[in-house]
């Protein structure tokens, strides 16, 4: 995950740190899922390959950079498939649900 010359003398801190980006990587390969599943994909790759080029992580950073500047009517459908993934994932709904 990036750690590999870091040096972290608390194990809780190294433990909040590691739990974070596990839960960032979850939540960029979700939103990664959500965009293949709506057809999004299509938009990153050659369009003449039929496979997935880019892991759903990837897809998911990719994504990630691009909302800023993602038209709108690109941008709700992918948002509104990324929530409908996220409440259905029993983990994030039990960490998130009180936000």
């Amino acid at each position: 995950m990036g750690m590999k010359q870091t040096r972290i003398e608390s194990p809780e801190r190294r433990d909040r740190l590691l739990l974070i980006s596990a839960l960032a990587i979850a939540l960029l390969t979700l939103l990664g899922a959500a965009g293949e599943s709506i057809g999004h994909d299509r938009y990153l790759k050659v369009n003449t390959v039929k496979y997935r080029v880019h892991s759903l992580f990837r897809q998911g950073t990719m994504y990630y950079e691009l909302i800023p500047t993602m038209p709108e009517e690109r941008l709700r459908p992918l948002m509104e498939k990324f929530s409908e993934m996220l409440k259905a994932q029993p983990l994030f709904d039990e960490i998130f649900g009180i936000i």
